[in-house]
């Protein structure tokens, strides 16, 4: 698949899982304000790995967009998702540490899965700094894209299908 398909595919399946937080919202019984604190991160998390592949889908068709294609496209791409990922990952951990004891099990979340998906998202984040050093590939550009798209489908089944809890 050439990268330019690759991309315009998945900023399309971006903008139609950032629409399915309207989904999460209508499914749930509270107003948004009213959900508890770890549900409220759960769609923060839902939302930001929907926008940010799409912002990287975006960047990503633009710097095709000028020719010629260089393996420095793709080092530019990692290192725009690098930048962007290294804070999101550090605002999920200051976020995991911030919730008191049980919390996120008393949501009907786990410190184990939670802090796995946190772990993949930190060695993500190296491997674009790989990509920006060594590889110049477009596959571990695309791993992130695909990776924050896997995360957001985890985040919209985890809402959906765990009952609300307020005040979590």
């Amino acid at each position: 698949m050439e990268p330019s398909a690759a991309l315009s595919t998945t900023a399309q399946i971006a903008v139609a899982i950032a629409g399915f937080a309207g989904v999460v919202v209508v499914v749930r019984n509270e107003s948004v304000p009213n959900w508890g604190q770890v549900e409220k991160f759960w769609l923060r998390l839902l939302l930001v790995n929907s926008i940010l592949p799409l912002t990287f889908s975006m960047v990503g068709l633009f710097l095709l967009a000028m020719k010629p294609l260089t393996p420095a496209t793709w080092r530019w791409c990692s290192g725009f998702a690098a930048i962007c990922l290294f804070p999101y990952a550090t605002m999920i951990f200051k976020t995991l540490l911030g919730f008191a004891p049980g919390q996120l099990k008393a949501a009907g979340g786990g410190k184990l899965t939670s802090y796995a998906l946190f772990a993949l998202l930190v060695v993500m984040s190296l491997l674009q700094l790989c990509n920006v050093a060594l590889l110049a590939a477009f596959w571990p550009f695309f791993g992130a894209i695909v990776l924050l798209l896997l995360g957001a489908m985890y985040q919209f089944v985890r809402l959906v299908l765990i009952p609300q809890q307020p005040d979590t």
